[in-house]
């Protein structure tokens, strides 16, 4: 089991700090498609492009360290991955 620590707009989606992913999670990505196809359109939106890439700009850590392959970091149980969202400012 791999967990999702999520923040920003995915915390309010799914109405908690983690989630946890049951079943064979091999990389970040697999991780993300998977939440997105519990939580909807909207994650879709959120965390991939039109061509479904997770976009550049959100920030992925495992384990506190950062995601050194991106979405292709490979990923195994008890794994805790953190997703960080760019944020708007001004």
């Amino acid at each position: 089991m791999v967990k999702l620590r999520l923040f920003s707009s995915l915390r309010e989606l799914a109405g908690a700090k983690e989630v946890e992913l049951e079943g064979e999670v091999q990389a970040v990505k697999d991780a993300l498609k998977r939440f997105a196809e519990k939580y909807g359109e909207k994650a879709q939106q959120i965390l991939f492009d039109q061509q479904g890439e997770v976009w550049s700009s959100v920030l992925l850590l495992v384990n506190g360290e950062a995601a050194e392959n991106g979405p292709e970091t490979r990923v195994k149980d008890g794994d805790v991955i953190s997703v960080l969202l760019p944020t708007a400012g001004g």
